[in-house]
């Protein structure tokens, strides 16, 4: 099934939102959701210094549906098949809205290409079909207005 994301903002400060997986990209994904102020915590086997070290909280455990109950959404970025179709199904079942890292046809939402200056948000997005070409426009978009 084709997918056709709908570009929308939402309200993330203090809500709660899970990230499965411990690496870098969790990490890049970490730091993008703090700056809307979000509620993160990462899950994961084991966890980078990085994440260690940003002040969220972190648990080294293994994926379980039963740590699903309390968030708003979830990242998973463990680019692991099996377990990325598990945590799909689990969230569909427990209305967590997911995310699985450069897999937009398992996603329910895919996150834009962001620049965040004060209440000011350019993104572009793409269908989650060309990550880069959206970086590329929103960097236009930011030079050309001159924000920085």
């Amino acid at each position: 099934m084709k997918k056709n994301f709908l570009p929308i903002s939402i309200n993330i400060a203090d809500q709660k939102i899970l990230i499965v997986g411990g690496g870098q990209d969790a990490f890049k994904k970490l730091k993008i959701l703090q700056r809307f102020d979000a509620e993160v915590e990462v899950l994961a086997l084991k966890v980078c210094d990085e994440i260690k070290n940003s002040g969220v909280k972190f648990y080294e455990v293994a994926y379980h549906k039963k740590y699903l109950k309390k968030y708003l959404m979830l990242y998973s970025c463990l680019n692991n098949d099996e377990l990325d179709k598990q945590i799909v199904k689990d969230c569909n079942k427990a209305g967590v809205l997911v995310n699985i890292h450069d897999k937009p046809d398992l996603c329910q939402f895919v996150s834009p290409a962001i620049h965040k200056q004060g209440n000011i948000t350019i993104a572009v997005a793409s269908n989650g079909e060309n990550v880069y070409e959206s970086i590329r426009i929103r960097n236009l978009i930011k030079d050309k207005l001159q924000i920085n």
